[in-house]
């Protein structure tokens, strides 16, 4: 698939100028397409069309677990990435006196489950200083003490784009026994993951973001030994079986990451997904990063012509101060229907491979 094919499946020449994708990205037609077939067939055949819908899913966990790097047994769907992670993070057998650490630019998503775990078996929950902005390793090793149990933050921080080589992390804590769980929303659709790869123990992200789909279709994914380590938060008949399983008091919870999907899902906005999956499949992860970070070195290179200051050196997502008013820029952008978030020191503008550079021009003239 050439690249104009890949952007010609994305809604464009619009009022708005799409450059919020690390807050919500454009979902393809034919995501749309199949999200209209399936609540029509709900419209019109309801419960008669349950058993295909189910089969259809199954599909789309498989899709998303080798899109992934993962298998479909390690992963289950979860509304939000928050709920992925209260899950685990409330799983954790801490102790007082116990730690966990995290880097101290967190979204709050992954900030308040580790605070509630920790204020309720005692523990400190640390936060290791950012520098500069970035996030390097070193940080959080040089914090790794006898009482550190996990190890909880974002694969690419939503501030500014910077990133946490996992794979670094997990090789030189191998052995510990730390838990190792990262939040992949910010990176997921628009950078090449292999969980198996990354040496952690658990990933989670969401739908809405870099992975064009709609909302409620977040996940986790965890390493096989730590899945049968937790006992599902919720639970229901699902947890235990299907909707034909008799109860009992006997009955345990099913093996595997299913276990933790309490009843119904998001049935339209799973299937929906995958046809997101087949379309970034046929074109390439790499090749969608790529593009991506074609497109955000173009806008990169005119903001610093620009006298701007950028925080973000490298990839998708890029946070940037003016060298005037901020406010007033944010007015401008605002009233050009240019999507952006004010975040950390600045604006954070975040491509996609669909993205233009005639959308990137607009925006460097307002600047």
């Amino acid at each position: 698939m050439k690249i104009e094919e890949f952007k010609s499946h994305f809604h464009s020449g619009g009022k708005f100028v799409h450059l919020n994708n690390s807050g919500q990205a454009l979902i393809p037609k034919t995501n749309r397409d199949l999200a209209v077939h399936w609540v029509n067939e709900f419209y019109e055949g309801a419960a008669a069309k349950f058993m295909e819908a189910w089969a259809q899913m199954e599909g789309v966990r498989g899709k998303l677990a080798t899109f992934l790097g993962a298998e479909a047994s390690q992963l289950s769907f979860f509304q939000t990435t928050a709920s992925a992670l209260s899950q685990i993070a409330l799983s954790l057998p801490l102790s007082k006196g116990d730690e966990v650490l995290t880097w101290d630019q967190e979204y709050p998503s992954n900030f308040y489950p580790w605070r509630r775990a920790c204020e309720k078996n005692g523990a400190r929950l640390i936060q290791a200083p950012s520098q500069n902005w970035q996030t390097p390793i070193e940080e959080i090793l040089s914090r790794v003490t006898p009482r550190t149990r996990a190890i909880a933050l974002s694969w690419v921080q939503y501030q500014t784009g910077s990133v946490t080589d996992l794979r670094k992390l997990s090789d030189a804590l191998k052995g510990r026994g730390i838990w190792l769980v990262a939040d992949i929303i910010q990176g997921a659709g628009v950078r090449p993951f292999n969980f198996k790869e990354s040496g952690f123990d658990f990933v989670c992200a969401g739908s809405h973001k870099y992975m064009c789909s709609a909302y409620g279709a977040a996940f986790m994914i965890g390493k096989k030994e730590r899945l049968e380590e937790m006992f599902p938060l919720e639970v229901g008949a699902m947890t235990y079986g299907d909707p034909e399983t008799p109860k009992s008091f006997d009955l345990q919870p099913k093996v595997g990451a299913s276990k933790f999907e309490p009843g119904s899902k998001a049935v339209v906005e799973v299937i929906a997904m995958g046809a997101t999956l087949d379309l970034f499949n046929e074109f390439g992860i790499q090749n969608i990063f790529d593009e991506a970070t074609r497109v955000a070195n173009y806008l990169r290179k005119g903001l610093e012509e620009r006298d701007c200051k950028v925080y973000s050196p490298q990839g998708p997502i890029i946070t940037f101060a003016p060298r005037g008013d901020l406010d007033m820029l944010i007015k401008k952008l605002t009233d050009a229907s240019v999507t952006f978030a004010k975040r950390g020191p600045g604006i954070r503008l975040s491509t996609h491979a669909y993205n233009r550079e005639s959308e990137i021009d607009k925006v460097l003239a307002l600047v």
